[in-house]
């Protein structure tokens, strides 16, 4: 999603976006994105791990590049926004059936780039989980 000048084009708040950017692994890669609330209520953004997505581009393992090209198309100071990743059976072509997962994620700002690890992460429980995915609504890849 972007403009004709090759810049960002802002998506308001509850539109899916497809997020695209380049892996810290070096690859291409992409995800589902969704500002799922925002001012002036702290905004929580959603990226949703897609099938089509290739396994070493895998969207947890560069949370952080993620965030940074959906900061950057929301509109939204990645600094304060809660950052979800979110998996089910729409994440791989192997977990039919697989439930749906949120997972918090922390991110940490150098100054000049966005950092996260495993560490900065808690998979949320299945009752917060439950709550989310009726919130958002059904993730399809297009």
């Amino acid at each position: 999603m972007s403009s004709g000048s090759g810049q960002p084009t802002e998506v308001r708040g509850g539109e899916p976006a497809v997020i695209r950017w380049q892996h810290s692994s070096g690859g291409s890669a992409y995800c589902l994105g969704r500002l799922a609330r925002s001012a002036p209520e702290r905004p929580v953004v959603v990226l949703s791990e897609l099938a089509g997505n290739p396994d070493a581009v895998g969207l947890v393992s560069d949370y952080a590049g993620a965030a940074t090209a959906a900061a950057a198309l929301f509109g939204v100071d990645p600094t304060s926004v809660r950052w979800l990743a979110h998996h089910g059976d729409f994440s791989s072509y192997d977990a039919a059936g697989a439930p749906e997962t949120f997972t918090e994620v922390q991110l940490h700002s150098d100054g000049s780039r966005l950092h996260s690890d495993l560490t900065d992460q808690r998979l949320l429980s299945p009752a917060e989980s439950e709550t989310l995915s009726r919130s958002l609504g059904p993730i399809t890849e297009s």
